[in-house]
């Protein structure tokens, strides 16, 4: 609504001044406290227009405004023109986010939208550096949805790593027995395999065989360690429906391989975005040559097809992402991987299957930590050596920093994982939870309220720091009942909710004097779908939790402040409660975004 307030404004300054509406709504901004709520700082670039100073300026533009019902007053601070809304816009404000009700803010975008994440590898539990990429990966899905689009969450399945080699070596070794949850268990085996791979050179030796046997396929091998692949990835999706996540489609590499690759790698090397080297240390290497594109780096080259003929694991993407924009003849074939809690089926590319229709994307977003900025580069040069520029700007690196508790940093080979993993902070956070519930309730109602303030508080605590900042983890924060956390922003929903109810919610939108709290709160609800548009547009979370803390505030000195129960009269408490009522849509939808449940009680 402050939008579509904006949106008017520069409407009467266009009318007044016959300068463009667009360039007149760049002048836009919130006004300082106490100093209106719209401010246009027009008279600076119209002065030298006008021959005035751009106080003088601002002045002979007020006279020529004319009135709006949603404008009360304007007022000239030196070279801003300040705008203050009227009691209507208040009124209107409230009353257009009840009737959109969850659709308050949502956008109709209409793209084709992949967003690629967590692509852990199948062969070790997640930690909670993997549990930050999940997490970023579903908030701008969840973003991108709300926006309008068309979202295909894929998850890249690395199923013919060295790490799936070395499990199922392991597996196949020392102990075929799986025991326990099987991501746990593949990933302990992994940890005492890569050891013994640094010690051992006979196993070393077989490891290789292995990976050579996967990389043909169509063998026994390649069969199982695709098997154990899969196994490992139902368990840590057990990890991901704990924590509200869920996929589309699953992509394994083999699969690539097998169905695509040829086809991507012959359209590259005539298109002459790869390079067949002849001498020098990359002699018999099919390579991207980037040259000066990647500044500081002593060797910018990137090899895709190795002199042996293996291909590396920038190759492979790069032939993924060409599929991805649909630019190669070749598909998939998909078969049912498992059901979901929400969301119904996960599909995964198979040998014998059903086409489905994946693919094909107008905007790419990959979520990969920082570190793999400079593959990620090498596939957004070839797109445009390729003249996919398009596609090249649609083509989008979310990067994220690692994240780490206090006390440890995270290695899938060293196992410093072991005892931190996503399960375990999930098991953590419910206990922790389960000591701040009223011992009054009945056990499984406790168990499900400190269930969803414990994953409520680990998402938020994920999602409310910028991707690009690295993260530490400290649950005295995280589990707070005040300041910037979870379960503050879940206690002020319930709350909300608990205040509807008691008062059997009887409201109205009608005239009204609003007094400059209750103006404070509409005016921060009336933000909502600017932040949220910002934030599907820069592909920041973060941005949204921001928001709701300070709505949260806000609505915190509003409650304490005027009674909304006990209004001193009917008019008084229906506003008051029509205006609680917006504030709990609001919160639900933005708590929604970012993945946080709401209990029924706290």
């Amino acid at each position: 609504m402050i939008l579509n307030a904006k949106h008017q404004i520069a409407s009467l300054i266009s009318k007044a001044t016959d300068e463009d509406e667009s360039v007149c709504f760049t002048t836009l901004e919130i006004a300082e406290e106490g100093k209106g709520d719209v401010a246009s700082k027009i008279g600076f670039i119209l002065a030298k227009k006008m021959k005035m100073s751009p106080a003088q300026a601002a002045g002979e533009i007020v006279e020529k405004l004319k009135p709006h019902e949603w404008v009360k007053s304007v007022e000239v601070s030196g070279p801003y023109i300040n705008f203050f809304l009227s009691d209507e816009f208040y009124a209107e404000a409230v009353r257009r986010i009840l009737e959109m009700e969850r659709e308050y803010g949502s956008g109709n975008s209409g793209r084709r939208v992949i967003v690629e994440s967590p692509a852990v590898n199948p062969n070790k539990p997640w930690h909670i550096g993997h549990l930050r990429n999940a997490l970023l990966g579903d908030s701008v899905a969840n973003l991108l949805q709300f926006s309008g689009d068309d979202v295909q969450r894929m998850d890249y399945i690395d199923d013919l790593g060295l790490q799936v080699a070395q499990s199922l070596w392991g597996y196949l070794n020392m102990d075929k027995k799986i025991e326990g949850k099987t991501d746990h268990w593949i990933g302990h085996e992994y940890v005492k395999v890569a050891g013994m791979v640094e010690k051992d050179e006979v196993v070393k030796k077989s490891i290789e065989g292995i990976l050579k046997e996967m990389e043909n396929g169509g063998n026994e091998t390649a069969e199982k360690a695709r098997w154990l692949a899969e196994e490992c990835v139902k368990a840590q999706y057990e990890t991901a429906f704990n924590y509200g996540n869920h996929e589309n489609v699953l992509i394994c590499e083999s699969d690539i391989m097998r169905e695509i690759f040829e086809e991507g790698i012959e359209k590259l090397k005539k298109s002459g975005a790869v390079t067949h080297e002849t001498s020098g240390k990359s002699k018999g290497c099919w390579v991207v040559k980037l040259g000066g594109k990647m500044r500081g780096m002593t060797d910018p080259d990137k090899i895709l097809i190795r002199s042996n003929g293996t291909v590396t694991y920038t190759g492979k993407d790069m032939i993924f992402h060409l599929w991805k924009f649909g630019k190669l003849e070749g598909d998939f074939k998909y078969s049912k991987f498992m059901d979901q809690p929400t969301d119904g089926v996960a599909y995964i590319t198979s040998k014998k299957g059903v086409k489905k229709d994946f693919g094909k994307a107008d905007l790419i977003v990959n979520v990969i930590g920082v570190e793999q900025k400079y593959p990620q580069e090498v596939i957004k040069h070839v797109l445009g050596v390729l003249e996919y520029n398009k596609e090249a700007e649609n083509f989008v690196h979310l990067a994220y920093e690692h994240a780490w508790l206090p006390e440890v940093k995270f290695s899938g080979r060293k196992g410093t994982w072991i005892g931190h993993t996503a399960d375990e902070l999930a098991i953590e956070g419910k206990k922790r939870a389960l000591e701040k519930v009223k011992s009054e309730l009945p056990e499984e109602e406790k168990e499900i309220i400190a269930e969803e303030v414990a994953i409520g508080a680990i998402r938020y605590a994920f999602l409310k720091i910028a991707p690009e900042k690295k993260l530490v983890f400290k649950w005295d924060e995280v589990l707070s009942l005040e300041g910037d956390s979870g379960p503050y922003l879940q206690y002020a929903c319930v709350r909300a909710r608990r205040i509807m109810e008691k008062a059997g919610y009887e409201a109205a939108v009608k005239s009204y004097e609003f007094n400059a709290e209750e103006k404070r709160l509409i005016k921060e609800l009336a933000r909502f779908p600017e932040i949220v548009g910002n934030a599907t547009k820069k592909m920041r979370p973060h941005m949204v939790s921001d928001y709701l803390y300070s709505l949260s505030n806000v609505f915190s000195k509003f409650y304490t402040n005027n009674p909304v129960i006990k209004a001193e009269n009917e008019k008084e408490r229906k506003m008051r409660l029509a205006m609680v009522s917006a504030f709990n849509n609001v919160l639900s939808i933005g708590l929604g975004i970012l993945g946080v449940p709401i209990p029924n009680k706290m």
